[in-house]
């Protein structure tokens, strides 16, 4: 049976979409990032402003509402609740899966089979797996950008005005959901459209007039909420949202600044498993892809993408989500052609990869650097044996069909991120689940004991305390005062080494969340 009649490649991605999206009940909102998303979007409900975005309140600028809303239109619809935001990610991973497809229909209208794969190859690629069910803003980024993607082959293929405002409102959506930052993933290959038309002359001008429209009704469907915005935040708020978040971020930041090469170590990581797969180079090398307008289109769509990201100096591995379509639409015009020779040997290749991670993950324990970390040392056999199971089954399916499937390596990837999620948060503990904390500064609150948290708070507590007034904050210096006013109150800081005495202690990732009294604030050093 061929790929485009087989119903597995037309259905099957769905039960591993879910399959994906069912960690989210093994996990809790993870620090810091989640939580705090989740502390914004809480503030803003309590509020009933669905205009200025708060943290602990405080207006919070570092990004646009759009995620924030759409947690509040689901409360809105069932109520206050924790499973519907730890679903918006996996429907907006769902929701690329399938654009995913669109697009590979537009790219390759007569060559059904890539559009089946395309799918398959970006659910199973390890950096978009990863980040699929989260409560961060990069899945749904790259909605828009597919979306983007789409109104460029649209306008290029004779359809200038559906186009264009599907590239409009991409932009527009983009920008609402996490800042100017989807000019970059868009721009640069409607710019460089010279470099993968299809095939027919293009109107210059017009193309390029026709972008620079499709710019000003993005930037203007943003500006609907960022000027009224703007006006009800406040000066700070305004010159963040206006300028701070945009220029100055992309030019002079000094947050998660790293080197020009940071990215280009990580990438087959990113990739995995595709990248190791033989066949995938056998294919490559043999066929004549840059003929292909499509596999031009989406080359320079992933190499773009990848520059431009290396070049600005803030760097975070989340930050390249919305190019992995990209490479997923590669991959499947590759594996789509007429399969050349393969051996048994280089079919085996990726099963025995994931074989040697579970033979790492039996020995995480013991491995030099990784040791020192504190969940590490709770980690037990179970987790690599499960891997090498699926490393193993993976390999008897390439033994019984002769060959590797896109269908089971996917499944086995999944199959192992799942496994991976649920061991994870079982051995890292309180580390991750923040919630005994939360609640503890919740009795505070119903008890009216003074309390304040010493240093740089990010709203970790707020959402998961369901806290309807701000939680106090104070710097080192001013400690010493507090404690004096406040006899029988406490005091949280977050701490690097677990300290001999606290009233309450819980690990925070890689460190420890303090609560301490008045009086052992009072007998200690300055924190």
């Amino acid at each position: 049976m061929t790929i485009s009649g087989n119903a597995i490649y037309r259905w099957g991605v769905f039960p591993l979409w879910l399959l994906l999206s069912a960690t989210v009940f093994f996990r809790t909102p993870i620090p810091i990032d989640e939580t705090r998303y989740l502390s914004v979007a809480w503030e803003m409900w309590l509020r009933g402003d669905f205009l200025v975005p708060y943290l602990n309140g405080n207006t919070y600028s570092h990004k646009p509402p759009f995620l924030f809303w759409l947690i509040q239109a689901g409360w809105g619809v069932f109520g206050v609740n924790d499973w519907w935001p730890r679903f918006v990610g996996p429907l907006a991973a769902l929701a690329n899966l399938l654009l995913t497809r669109q697009l590979a229909q537009k790219l390759w209208p007569e060559q059904t089979t890539a559009a089946l794969l395309a799918p398959w190859i970006l659910i199973a690629t390890l950096l978009w797996t990863l980040f699929a069910t989260a409560t961060m803003f990069d899945i749904l980024l790259t909605c828009c950008v597919l979306i983007g993607m789409l109104g460029l082959l649209e306008a290029l293929q004779g359809e200038a005005f559906k186009g264009w405002r599907l590239v409009a409102v991409a932009l527009g959506l983009g920008i609402l959901i996490k800042g100017p930052v989807i000019f970059l993933h868009i721009l640069p290959t409607a710019i460089l459209v010279c470099c993968w038309r299809l095939g027919r002359p293009i109107a210059y001008m017009r193309w390029f007039a026709c972008l620079l429209l499709a710019v000003a009704v993005g930037a203007g469907i943003a500006l609907a909420w960022a000027i009224p915005a703007a006006m009800a935040g406040g000066d700070e708020y305004a010159n963040a949202i206006l300028w701070h978040q945009t220029a100055d971020r992309a030019v002079s930041t000094k947050i998660h600044t790293r080197s020009v090469f940071w990215y280009l170590p990580f990438l087959p990581l990113f990739l995995f498993p595709w990248l190791f797969w033989p066949r995938f180079w056998s294919n490559l090398r043999t066929s004549r892809f840059f003929v292909d307008v499509g596999f031009r289109f989406c080359l320079v769509w992933l190499l773009a993408t990848v520059i431009i990201f290396s070049l600005l100096p803030s760097k975070q591995v989340h930050y390249l989500i919305p190019m992995l379509p990209a490479f997923a639409l590669l991959v499947a015009r590759v594996l789509a052609q007429a399969e050349v020779h393969k051996r048994m040997a280089s079919e085996l290749v990726v099963p025995g990869l994931m074989g040697l991670i579970g033979v790492f993950l039996l020995y995480l324990p013991n491995v030099p650097g990784l040791a020192k970390l504190s969940w590490v040392q709770s980690v037990q056999a179970d987790w690599g044996l499960c891997v090498l199971l699926i490393a193993v089954g993976l390999a008897a399916s390439v033994f019984y069909w002769r060959k590797l499937s896109v269908a089971g390596l996917a499944t086995a990837v999944v199959a192992s991120i799942f496994v991976g999620f649920i061991f994870f948060f079982r051995y890292t503990g309180l580390a991750y689940n923040l919630q005994p904390a939360a609640l503890q500064v919740k009795a505070f609150n119903e008890q009216s004991v003074p309390y304040a948290y010493v240093g740089n708070y990010q709203g970790q507590l707020n959402y998961l305390g369901r806290l309807t007034q701000p939680l106090p904050t104070l710097s080192l210096e001013q400690t010493t005062a507090w404690v004096a006013q406040h006899a029988d109150g406490y005091l949280i800081s977050l701490e690097k080494d677990k300290p001999a005495d606290a009233a309450y202690l819980q690990a925070h990732r890689e460190y420890w969340l303090v609560f301490r009294t008045a009086k052992q604030v009072a007998d200690l050093k300055p924190l």
